[in-house]
């Protein structure tokens, strides 16, 4: 029970860091240049950082949820 909610926070959290990261690179275009690339990476790294975080995650609980499935008889 404990694996599926890991996993699934997991990949919650790697949605929320692939929306981050993709709003705080589309921040420049779609301000016309008033936000620098500069000020974007400000949101571009945490949210890489919370995709890695995310993915680790999310890969332990599915490695915990296959290794506790009991073999059927």
């Amino acid at each position: 029970m404990i694996a599926k909610i890991v996993m699934v926070l997991g990949i919650l959290g790697f949605l929320l860091g692939l929306f981050v990261t993709g709003i705080s690179l589309a921040l420049p275009i779609m301000t016309d240049g008033r936000t620098s690339f500069e000020e974007a990476m400000l949101g571009f790294i945490p949210g890489m950082l919370l995709i890695v975080f995310s993915l680790l995650l999310a890969l332990v609980g599915l490695i915990f949820v296959i290794k506790g499935r009991k073999p059927k008889a």
